[in-house]
């Protein structure tokens, strides 16, 4: 295999109101099982913090879908989006996920979000 061959990609789109909701609903609760402690201060620390929330959800979905990683064990706090200093992101993977990530022999995790006030998207490339 050469070296940055794709190996698996995953997308999500989310409303950012479906995110909003679950807030509103479970509170601390919520945002403790899905984001890391590092995401949660990001996020609330911003006037915007729902739409950050809603693509780091969307992130870690299209990990999940990359990684195909559904009922293996991997926790959401296991995938971690963590900004980069020129503005883009970095993906860390921890526990579970690193150990899926291994096995299927992926060097790097590619991420792109984006979206608006009512929409959060995210791109994932996994290459070797």
């Amino acid at each position: 295999m050469k070296d940055g061959q794709i190996v698996a990609v995953g997308t999500e789109l989310v409303q950012c109101v479906r995110i909003a909701e679950m807030i509103r609903r479970h509170g601390e609760q919520f945002l403790e099982r899905v984001f890391t402690m590092e995401e949660i201060e990001l996020c609330t620390d911003h006037s915007d913090s729902t739409t950050l929330f809603a693509r780091r959800w969307a992130a870690k979905q299209a990990i999940f879908k990359a990684l195909r990683c559904r009922n293996r064990g991997v926790r959401w706090t296991d995938i971690e989006v963590v900004p980069q200093s020129d503005g883009g992101f970095h993906v860390q993977l921890h526990h579970m996920a690193d150990a899926i990530a291994r096995e299927r022999n992926v060097q790097t995790c590619h991420l792109d979000m984006g979206g608006c006030r009512t929409q959060a998207i995210a791109l994932v490339v996994l290459t070797h």
